[in-house]
């Protein structure tokens, strides 16, 4: 099977706020907490509870937010692997925009 198709997801479930236990095609499963990935910049609106819960399956096999916010397939599939890169991209985020770092 190719990495590719290892990483379409097949069916998820949402345990609780923030937290997704994923299916992939290969028969692998993902438990994800994303609360600490969440809430700056483009995932901002994911930190509201009822927007999160309104994730869907689109038709490539990912998971999708109504405004488009996804996660790349390969870092959900190795998730340990990839959230410190998440977490490190919204804290630089958070950084950027902080009124503190504005300048004037």
């Amino acid at each position: 099977m190719a990495d590719l198709e290892k990483w379409v997801i097949v069916s998820f479930k949402i345990k609780e706020d923030y937290v997704i236990d994923i299916t992939f095609k290969d028969g692998k499963t993902e438990t994800i907490d994303f609360e600490p990935v969440i809430g700056e910049g483009w995932m901002k609106q994911l930190k509201d509870p009822a927007y999160f819960r309104r994730v869907k399956l689109n038709d490539g096999g990912n998971l999708e937010w109504p405004d488009g916010q996804d996660f790349n397939p390969e870092a959900l599939y190795a998730w340990p692997r990839f959230r410190q890169f998440y977490i490190e991209d919204m804290k630089e985020h958070e950084i950027i925009t902080s009124p503190d770092t504005a300048l004037g």
